[in-house]
């Protein structure tokens, strides 16, 4: 039996800024995660955004190619460009970093290791054959969308879209990130985001056409490659993965605190997530050594309140933005192409009511 004040479980970008702002609180904490390398395999475009940028200024070798804008590409053929500072990533660095910082705190982070139940205030951590029984005050679920501390809180499953994604070699010098609308591609959108000389080309879709996405990818990478925009159509790597989609869910019960994906902390319609997911993270960390070292969970109300005020608002704006975008795929190019105008982030009237 091992006992800590704080047990965050995930250690991706919620999960490591939790554990960091927690040892700063003072806190013992443990931090365990499924995966045996930080930020690997890559489960997501690799874009960070300028504020995130900042809080990693003297990291090496995280950013791969700094962009400043995004082009929209609608299915009608309209693009429009849109300032977008930020840079795509090493995202296995960018998690290493972020997970180190914690560690340089205090933390104690155990890798290759998933929790798995949660019995009279006993969490089981199994790692590599082994099962660790951990009795922490304060549980921080930032294990993903699949969250299994999701499940202890009784929450039901985040709605997602699932990712594939290809690393291919450009055909031409790209500056800016991608993204293209098609009624071929229902309920998501594909990416192309430079990495200098390759980028990372994907496509998100909703569930009932999983069957299909990797026909829809490689359809979508053809196209591409027609246009000369890249060079091989051949994959130098494969990835993938779900995108919550359905909205910020309920951050607290008892003990327990989620962050990041594992709480609905994605943006709905873009699928960003990790500037969400620090800043997330770093207020649950704040609140759980808080109530850890006051021995009472009630301060994590203040960390449920924060997101109420901070995130929740845009949040659901943005499930409301893509419930109204649903019924108009494969409805014609034409009408799709006005309700984007009005569901995407490129266009003012997103941010109309």
């Amino acid at each position: 039996m091992r006992r800590c004040d704080v047990l965050v479980v995930g250690a991706g970008p919620a999960g490591s800024s939790a554990a960091l702002a927690a040892a700063k609180g003072g806190a013992r904490v443990l931090m365990v995660d499924r995966k045996k390398e930080a930020g690997v395999p890559v489960q997501c475009a690799e874009f960070i955004p300028i504020p995130v940028l900042q809080r990693c200024s003297e990291a090496s070798g995280i950013i791969c190619q700094s962009v400043t804008t995004m082009r929209t590409h609608l299915p009608d053929g309209e693009v429009v460009s849109m300032r977008s500072k930020g840079a795509i990533c090493n995202r296995g660095r960018f998690d290493a970093y972020l997970a180190g910082r914690a560690v340089d705190a205090g933390a104690e982070v155990i890798r290759g290791a998933s929790a798995f139940r949660l019995t009279n205030g006993v969490v089981l951590v199994n790692g590599g054959g082994v099962v660790w029984e951990i009795r922490p005050a304060v549980i921080v679920g930032a294990d993903g969308p699949s969250s299994v501390v999701r499940q202890w809180m009784q929450l039901r499953r985040n709605d997602c879209v699932r990712g594939r994604q290809y690393l291919l070699p450009l055909g031409c010098k790209l500056e800016t990130t991608e993204i293209y609308f098609h009624n071929q591609i229902p309920g998501g959108y594909g990416w192309l985001f430079p990495k200098g000389e390759v980028a990372n080309v994907g496509i998100g879709v909703e569930p009932r056409y999983e069957k299909s996405s990797l026909s829809i990818l490689k359809n979508f990478v053809n196209e591409l490659h027609g246009n000369k925009i890249l060079k091989d159509v051949k994959p130098l790597a494969v990835t993938g993965g779900l995108i919550p989609v359905g909205g910020p869910a309920k951050v607290w019960r008892g003990n327990i605190v989620l962050a990041g994906d594992a709480a609905g902390h994605c943006h709905p319609v873009s699928g960003a997530g990790i500037a969400n997911a620090i800043f997330a993270g770093e207020l649950a960390g704040e609140a759980a050594a808080l109530a850890a070292g006051r021995h009472d969970v009630s301060f994590l109300a203040e960390y449920q309140e924060a997101c109420r005020l901070f995130l929740d608002g845009s949040l659901k704006r943005a499930a409301g933005k893509r419930e109204f975008l649903a019924p108009f795929w494969g409805k014609g190019a034409k009408r799709l192409s006005a309700a984007l105008k009005k569901s995407w982030i490129a266009f003012e009237d997103y941010y109309q009511d």
